[in-house]
């Protein structure tokens, strides 16, 4: 569990589906302190689950869309920091221009841990077009020498994360096969469908699994940290 301060978070989910909105709220609650606000929303509108390129842009209209309408409708909408939970992080370059609070990715987020715990990482996710979309990412990010290699399990995210014992096992073989085949020190499971399996099968291994939504939560936090002001400390004379 993080360590204790006192802050509000905002999770956003930038699919429609709320039963993994709830979900992603409860694992947030249940890693980070008890006393932590943790408010999350659903996009008002677009894809249950994002899967190619059409649904990410109508998803970042959305997340600005559905942020900005809580914060005018909260009586109380002041957030230390927020964390868009989305793998892809659409409209992540708006919503940082337009909100007054860090906002924090769970890609480059699960990223900047992987950088830090290995020199070279693989991605584990679902949708066969996703590894087009994050081999977009890593040339943006003049990444590919650390990026050795993405894996996609077939099939639609939401349906494979209400199989939790079967997306286990498929997240496992291309797991084995990232470090078989690749080398990773390093292996990203990345998409809010997946949140928690990282650390359900990291005991089965040597190397770091990072879980793309609790590595986001540890930034977020980080990020509140950073932005909040010094206790005042007695002057000793």
């Amino acid at each position: 569990m993080l360590e204790s301060q006192s802050s509000k978070l905002l999770i956003v989910n930038g699919n429609t589906n709320l039963a993994l909105t709830e979900r992603l709220r409860d694992q947030a609650r249940a890693m980070l302190p008890s006393e932590r606000n943790v408010t999350a929303l659903t996009a008002r509108f677009g894809a249950e689950y994002i899967s190619d390129r059409e649904s990410a842009a109508v998803a970042a209209h959305a997340i600005i869309d559905t942020v900005k309408e809580h914060l005018a409708e909260a009586s109380d909408n002041k957030y230390d920091a927020c964390l868009l939970a989305c793998f892809g992080e659409p409209g992540i370059g708006a919503a940082k221009e337009v909100f007054d609070f860090p906002v924090v990715g769970m890609a480059e987020a699960s990223i900047v841990s992987a950088l830090q715990l290995g020199e070279r990482f693989a991605i584990v996710t679902i949708g066969e077009r996703w590894p087009g979309m994050l081999r977009e990412l890593m040339r943006q990010q003049r990444l590919e020498d650390r990026c050795c290699g993405m894996y996609a399990i077939p099939g639609r995210a939401l349906d494979l994360a209400a199989r939790p014992a079967e997306a286990r096992s498929a997240v496992r073989v291309l797991v084995d096969k990232a470090i078989r085949e690749q080398g990773a020190d390093v292996v990203i499971i990345g998409g809010a469908a997946l949140a928690g399996i990282a650390q359900d099968l990291q005991p089965e291994w040597d190397i770091p699994l990072v879980c793309s939504f609790h590595a986001g939560l540890v930034q977020a936090e980080a990020m509140a940290g950073l932005r909040r002001p010094a206790q005042s400390r007695t002057r000793r004379i």
